[in-house]
């Protein structure tokens, strides 16, 4: 091999990067790999500078050598060329500053796949006689554990033959390291070898030399590049503690030393750390040390230790009866060491469970039923010897009462976690529940303890229901007519009882609980009971909920303050109910069927509305849950809801069209429309959305309509047509075909004919929901279905006869209609990338310039880029990425221009509530760039009367304060004193307006630096004391929160 690329390599590591000189080693490993340089060649053309004198010369050397071998294909050496080379490079070893680089080359040997025995117990020997770790930095031992970690991790059994002199060199390679990176190494090379070698002569050593560690009290720095955290060192070590069960005369004392400390870090990191000995040491060995792990940890649960430390117990003495249980058949054999160890906790703990005034009652009872947990032997035992005691305890009062009810409940959830709950599967096949010999009394005892305490026993009665529900969550425990007994409490608790606290449980359940032991109340206990057995929620509960709706043949409703809080409340509690399909499908029913009776009876629009409420809340709920299939749900309500709102539109004299055309019923109807048909498949909207076209557009026969009413349904005029005065239909059609996808085809054929034939429609119709509802029907026929070809023809069309209007129009009222109306087809082509959006845009901008008409234009501004309800992405509608932010852009400079070119109040005012309409509909990252240009505007715009312009800017203020620091700072002056003028006259500030100024207030000290506010918070903290006086609660709050933040400033 030539000279000059070795020497070419050893100046690059001084005058080059050393990516020159990998490059160079990367070559000369390809002509090694292709024969075109002998191995040979290489090592003797770096002969002189691997015997150089100079240090330096030595160890670049040797960094070629490593960057060679570490290059080279791992096949391509043979065992004799590797043994030449492990032979010189572990002679290197000790050359103390070419150790990395020795390092790295052995490590690239170690990984060829032709290495030998020899050669592995060669490089161990010198790893364990000629390193010593002390000399060296933190680097240099990564790479020697590195060579180590490769020899355990892959010839183990070569370490295994030359046992004694592992274990020696080994632990004296690796005492003393500290460093968080290498000591990750270290506790995995030393499990590996704890496992795999006869480690009974230096058991003790090797306990020492992981032990020495514990506790882990290592905090990575905030830029630590490796990413290590305690956790992960904490992991290792007590993998390497529980490693051998050969350690356990030594890690058991050794943790239960460190359970005295006074740090609960040490005490949780111990007790973890027995919970893994237990674990990995056999039951034999385990069963030694039983008694003194238990005397050790006892006192945390009967003292109730600090935080999650009692919890901890509690796990580790299930984990250590089921140890000592194993090969235990289910029962507890003679004079066992499991009978000796439940005997001795037993006696120990029964004095305090029978003194039910006893502090430590409860908490010896959770160490008993933690212990009965681990196995089935042991609840069986201990449950036979506890629970008879309990039991025959008797003139107790409501405190003795509350706490045996407390403690059997702890027994019972220790039963279900052992033998199952019906919400969760059993890992393995259980006998029969130990608790079973004592079901009779337990639920005789909970029943009366729920039926004979005073109602006003909130909290013992709550109790008694728990106990109930977590005995009919038992596996194979209650029997039907006893599930059925615990529905009937639950129902009585949500229906009659009238205890408000009681009410507070029951209302704040609303929300799926997964974890029964965490069900605190009665709607929630039979949402869990439901879940198990549906039957339960449709045999049981609807029967006794339904009946408490009341009955709209009676003439007042709500007789009583109890009544009128009913019907809202169950409906609700129905709605919460809903866990599976067939109770929805039930309930469904039962609520269309109750609200066509309403309907009937015409008499009250409030229940009507809440009946629909309660559907609206379940299928929102259900939208989210994939394995809801809403298939049926939307081929059958949506035809029905459709149905009863239309013939009741038609029916004008008949008593249900006054429910069901009301603008609320007709609004929830809506929205459950809309949902309906957003879920379906195009397949399943485009069957849906030729029948409605037929029902709206063309008047056909429709099978949205039962064929009873489909002849007087088609004799009426079309409900699109100018002339059709029936309220509420306009609303249903623009829901339902809002949530048609884009690749559904719109069934009628001429969709810039049927939005132009619209217009006037929508302009003609003086019901404010109905022509809301045109106004959006038109924006999306043009933004989902036009074309651009059609869209520019009705631009031309429709669009320039309305901005005619516009401006040519006398009659304020008329122009505000054809403004507003053009505002959402503007809006259409704005979310559409259209760039004629922007003629409208600019007609709006100019209107502003008119005294009396320009208020309404600056309000347009608003509607143009407005999120709503059913326009928007969630109905499929188009919106380009970049809208809103050429919206914007577009606007804001002009409406400045505009305010600033003007001297007049009035449209000055206008500009300014364009512009607040505007911002209160931007994200903040899209107003802040622009800041600086309408910051003057915004200044101005706090001392507006109008509180909705106030209210807007106040909020725009506040979200650009941490991005917008020094412009901010700029003009405090201004700012602050209005902010703050802003907090009182309660007269002109609404409550959100003053809240909004004090959260703004607020947010200062924590953006602002504090040499900028020092002068105004003396003045802020004097003004602030008047809001302390706010009649609103939540203004109060908001100016202490406030307040605070002031005070604070000079700590």
């Amino acid at each position: 091999m030539s000279t000059p690329v070795i020497d070419k390599y050893m100046v690059s590591l001084d005058t080059t990067s050393a990516a020159d000189a990998d490059a160079i080693a990367k070559n000369i490993a390809k002509d090694i790999e292709l024969d075109r340089t002998r191995l040979i060649e290489f090592i003797e053309s770096l002969g002189k500078y691997l015997t150089d004198d100079d240090t330096g010369i030595r160890v670049k050397a040797l960094s070629c050598v490593a960057a060679v071998l570490s290059n080279l294909p791992t096949g391509k050496l043979n065992s004799r060329q590797i043994a030449m080379l492990s032979e010189f490079l572990c002679d290197r070893l000790e050359d103390e500053e070419g150790l990395n680089e020795a390092g790295s080359g052995l490590l690239a040997l170690i990984k060829m796949k032709q290495i030998s025995t020899s050669s592995i117990k060669s490089i161990a020997d010198a790893l364990f006689t000629k390193v010593d770790m002390k000399k060296h930095n933190q680097a240099t031992r990564y790479v020697v554990y590195q060579v180590t970690d490769e020899i355990v991790s892959q010839h183990i059994a070569v370490l295994k033959s030359m046992n004694d002199s592992t274990l020696n060199g080994f632990t004296r390679l690796i005492g003393g390291e500290k460093d968080p990176r290498n000591l990750m190494v270290v506790f995995s090379m030393l499990k590996v070898i704890i496992e795999n070698l006869q480690i009974e002569v230096a058991k003790e050593s090797l306990f020492d030399a992981a032990f020495c560690y514990f506790p882990i009290t290592f905090r990575p720095p905030p830029d630590d590049p490796y990413g290590i955290t305690s956790d992960d060192l904490k992991l290792k070590l007590r993998a390497c503690i529980a490693a051998s069960a050969l350690f356990a005369d030594y890690s058991f004392p050794s943790l239960i030393e460190k359970l005295t400390s006074s740090s609960i870090n040490v005490k949780r990191d111990a007790l973890l750390t027995i919970i893994a000995c237990i674990d990995s040491y056999d039951e034999v060995t385990v069963e030694k040390h039983c008694d003194e792990i238990y005397n050790s940890v006892k006192f945390e649960v009967l003292h109730e230790g600090e935080e999650d430390i009692p919890d901890l117990v509690c796990g580790l003495l299930k984990r250590l009866t089921a140890t000592i249980s194993i090969g235990m058949a289910g029962k507890v054999v003679k004079d066992s060491r499991l009978e000796k160890f439940l005997t001795a906790t037993a006696d120990e703990c029964h004095p305090h469970i029978t003194n039910l005034e006893a502090r430590q009652a409860k908490p010896a009872a959770r160490l008993l039923a933690a212990i009965a947990e681990g196995s089935f032997a042991a609840y069986d035992k201990i449950a036979e010897t506890t629970l008879p005691s309990i039991f025959e305890l008797v003139d107790l009062t409501i405190s003795q009462q509350k706490t045996a009810l407390e403690i059997l409940i702890l027994f019972i959830e220790s039963s279900g976690n052992l033998y199952g709950w019906k919400t969760r599967a059993m890992l393995e096949m259980s006998p029969g529940n130990g608790l079973l010999m004592h079901k009779d009394a337990l639920f005789e005892l909970f029943c009366r303890a729920f039926v004979s305490t005073p109602k006003d026993e909130v909290s013992f009665r709550v109790l008694a229901l728990q106990g109930l529900v977590k005995l009919a969550l038992l596996q194979d425990f209650l029997d039907l007519s006893e599930l059925g007994m615990v529905a009937q409490y639950l129902d009585d608790v949500v229906l009659t009882d009238t205890n408000e606290s009681l009410w507070y449980e029951c209302q704040c359940s609303q929300l799926v609980r997964a974890n029964v032991l965490q069900s605190t109340s009665a709607l929630s206990s039979l949402q869990e009971l439901g879940r198990v057995n549906p039957d339960i929620i449709l045999n049981t509960v609807f029967p006794a909920f339904l009946s408490q709706l009341p009955d709209p043949e009676i003439s007042d409703l709500e007789p009583s303050q109890t009544r009128r809080k009913h019907y809202r409340i169950i409906l609700s509690f129905l709605a919460d109910l809903c866990i599976n399909k067939a109770i929805y499908e039930t309930l469904t029913v039962r609520l269309l069927n109750k609200l066509a009776l309403v309907a009937k009876e015409g008499q009250n629009v409030v229940y009507a509305q809440s009946i629909l409420t309660a559907i609206l809340l379940v299928i929102q709920r259900k939208l989210t849950e994939s394995d809801w299939d809403f298939k049926s749900f939307f081929t059958t309500l949506t035809p029905k809801l459709i149905a009863m709102t239309f013939t009741a539109s038609v029916d004008r004299d008949q008593p249900q069209s006054r429910i069901m055309c009301h603008s609320s019923v007709v609004a929830v109807t809506a929205k459950i429309v809309n949902l309906l048909v957003r879920s379906a498949s195009v397949e399943d909207q485009s069957e849906f959305a030729e029948q409605i076209c037929k029902l709206y557009i063309t008047n056909e026969p429709s099978v949205l309509i039962s064929e009873s009413d489909r002849a007087r349904i088609v004799s009426a005029r079309k409900p699109l047509d100018k002339e059709f005065l029936s309220d509420g239909l306009v609303e249903i059609f623009t829901a339902a075909i809002a949530g048609l996808r884009i690749e559904t085809a719109f069934p009628y054929p001429d969709v810039c004919s049927l939005a132009s034939n619209l217009v006037p429609v929508a302009l003609a119709t003086h019901n404010v929901p109905d022509r809301l509802a045109l106004a959006r029907l038109i924006a999306l026929l043009v933004n989902k279905w036009m074309s651009k070809d059609n869209e520019q023809k009705f631009i031309d069309g429709a669009v320039e006869s309305l901005k005619a209007q516009v401006t040519s129009s006398n009659a304020i009222v008329e122009r505000a209609s054809s403004l507003e109306l053009l505002a959402w087809i503007g809006k259409a082509l704005i979310f559409k990338g259209n760039r004629r959006s922007f003629e409208i845009v600019d007609l709006v901008i100019q209107l502003q310039r008119e005294k009396s008409f320009g208020i309404c234009a600056s309000r347009t501004c608003g509607i143009l880029i407005a999120d709503d309800e059913i326009v928007n992405k969630s109905n499929f509608v188009v919106v380009r990425l970049l809208a809103k932010q050429q919206y914007f852009s577009y606007c804001v400079q002009r409406i400045v221009d505009g305010f600033n070119s003007s001297t007049d109040t009035e449209i000055r005012r206008n500009h300014l509530v364009a512009l607040s309409n505007i911002l209160e509909n931007m994200p903040g990252k899209i107003v802040i760039p622009h800041l600086p240009t309408f910051l003057p505007l915004l200044l101005q715009s706090l001392a507006v009367s109008d509180s909705h312009v106030k209210l807007a800017t106040i909020e725009t203020i506040t979200a650009t304060i941490s991005e917008a620091k020094d412009l901010i700072a700029e003009h405090l002056s201004t700012i602050l004193p209005r902010v703050l003028d802003s907090t009182h006259d309660t007269a002109s500030n609404p409550p959100d307006v003053r809240i909004a100024a004090l959260n703004c207030l607020a947010m200062l000290p924590q953006s602002l630096p504090e040499e900028v506010l020092q002068p105004f918070k003396t003045e802020v903290i004097r003004k602030l004391a008047v809001v302390l006086d706010d009649p609103r609660r939540a203004v109060r709050k908001a100016a202490v929160d406030c307040r605070q933040t002031y005070f604070a400033m000079d700590r």
